[in-house]
């Protein structure tokens, strides 16, 4: 519906019903072989008024077959209101420096029902194996008989709802001398009923599977803005900048979790969504002496040239109640980016870099570990016969016998995976922060009365790349690709080529 009653009234709306249907083959699980379905009835009314209020209502009716009947349908209503204040006749006067100012804010509540594991198919119905051999029991004369017994991968829950997040965004756009424009917005997101499994339930009571329930609550913030400036110098020289900056960021409000009392670094209340941790690497262990003389680490058996960690909390032993935040988020806090576009006659040049910061990783060990095999599953079998090679960073820095290094790269060498080792810890975590030359192209367009004798409207030569330089702390491969550097590599592509128009 679109209808404008006058010069200043108008109004639009529309209205929307869809539905969702989708099957996974060989899913391995009857729950999961079934097909996935949704429906869902969107709507949306907008309202102007002489360019200069404008308020919007959407709505969005939405039903999920994961949750009972009493929680399957959602009402997630939102609203938006806008003030182009330099359309006011008493803005008139800074017309010609200020060319555009508008306010404008939302409200709105967002459902989301992908919540769980894809195993967690239907919250409302328990998943019950009634032929599990795990489970069973023997008897008989000399025990020769058996029968497999029931396990209980999941209890019904008919009260688990839809996850749920009232968002705020405030902003304003600022035009100025009709060449430059900002766009700055301010968010913030309250986030609850977010699944969680339940850790208060003691073990006294007998459950085979942990209930999970929306217990969770999170908030976050950010802010988000763009600057574009156009400039034309005369009908020749022409110029056009561009720059973004993006800042959010997110933290546990409330987390079901012990009482970490005695050990608060253990706390998910207050912390980043996807903070991790782990323990404090200090160094590795010189010698046998040095082991000897250092709190147990309770991680497998260990040597000298092993990770020594440290004993955050002086109880003489090295535990999981050692383990603190470390490093940044995995999800970047910071994402932006700048480029220019120039031209002069027929040549053009443009290019753009791209960065982000505030994010943490770890190096995927089983992928670089040497002499294992690297490409194995969980259960350490995939059917291939393999070991990962010897990386160049590690064959250059390594503890042995003849070089005790404290701070090699890497520890001592085995021919089996070091549990010790493994642990998520500061010694193998990297800063994901970088700056990338994302693209670049300089171009030239021949002149038209030139390229006419040919019966040809537009003729331009061009060369370009994309993915050129980039700038990082972490120098072993392209930190965009995380802690999988084995994996297929972000390319550099150079193009050179040419654009006709008859």
């Amino acid at each position: 519906y679109n209808n404008t009653f006058n010069e200043k009234h108008s109004v639009s709306g529309m209205l929307v019903f869809t539905t969702r249907e989708e099957l996974i083959g060989n899913a391995g699980d009857l729950q999961q072989s079934l097909p996935f379905r949704n429906i869902g009835l969107a709507g949306r009314l907008t309202y102007a008024f002489d360019n200069r209020y404008f308020i919007e209502g959407n709505f969005g009716y939405n039903g999920s077959e994961r949750f009972s009947s009493k929680e399957r349908y959602g009402f997630f209503p939102s609203a938006g209101v806008g003030y182009m204040v330099s359309n006011e006749k008493f803005f008139e006067p800074l017309s010609h420096i200020i060319t555009k100012l508008k306010l404008k804010g939302t409200y709105g509540l967002v459902g989301n029902d992908n919540i769980g594991e894809a195993k967690d198919r239907f919250f409302y119905l328990s998943n019950v194996n009634l032929d599990n051999s795990d489970r069973g029991y023997v008897f008989g004369t000399d025990f020769g008989y058996s029968k497999n017994g029931v396990s209980i991968s999941r209890y019904e829950d008919p009260f688990i709802t839809w996850e749920k997040a009232y968002k705020q965004n405030y902003g304003i756009e600022l035009g100025l001398w009709g060449k430059a424009e900002l766009q700055l917005d301010y968010f913030r997101e309250n986030r609850k009923n977010i699944l969680q499994k339940r850790s208060a339930i003691p073990s006294t009571m007998g459950l085979q599977a942990t209930p999970q329930s929306n217990v969770g609550e999170s908030f976050g913030s950010g802010v988000d803005m763009s600057l574009d400036y156009s400039q034309s110098f005369n009908k020749d020289f022409w110029l056009t900048m561009r720059g973004n900056f993006t800042y959010a960021t997110a933290e546990f409000k409330v987390y079901e979790e012990p009482e970490y009392s005695s050990t608060p670094w253990r706390r998910h209340k207050g912390q980043k969504l996807s903070q991790q941790w782990g323990l404090i690497a200090e160094r590795l262990f010189i010698d046998e002496e040095d082991v000897k003389n250092s709190p147990v680490q309770q991680f497998g058996e260990y040597m000298a040239g092993d990770i020594k960690y440290r004993d955050v909390n002086g109880d003489g032993k090295i535990s999981e109640l050692d383990k603190v935040p470390i490093g940044y988020p995995t999800t970047p806090e910071i994402n932006y980016g700048f480029g220019l576009s120039v031209g002069y006659k027929g040549l053009d040049a443009s290019f753009f870099f791209q960065g982000s910061g505030r994010q943490s990783f770890w190096l995927d060990l089983k992928k670089i570990t040497p002499f294992l095999d690297g490409d194995a599953g969980e259960n350490g079998e995939d059917g291939l016969l393999g070991q990962n090679a010897v990386l160049d960073v590690i064959a250059n820095s390594y503890w042995s016998e003849n070089n005790r290094n404290p701070y090699a790269f890497w520890p001592r060498l085995a021919n089996q995976s070091v549990e010790n080792n493994n642990q998520t810890s500061t010694w193998f975590m990297q800063d994901a922060t970088f700056l990338r030359l994302k693209s670049v192209e300089i171009g030239y367009t021949v002149p038209k009365n030139l390229v006419k004798k040919f019966k040809v409207q537009n003729l331009r030569f061009y060369v370009s790349g994309t993915n050129l330089l980039c700038w990082s702390k972490f120098k072993l491969w392209d930190p965009e690709m995380a802690g999988n550097g084995l994996g297929y590599p972000v390319q550099r592509v150079i193009n050179v080529g040419l654009n006709l128009g008859f």
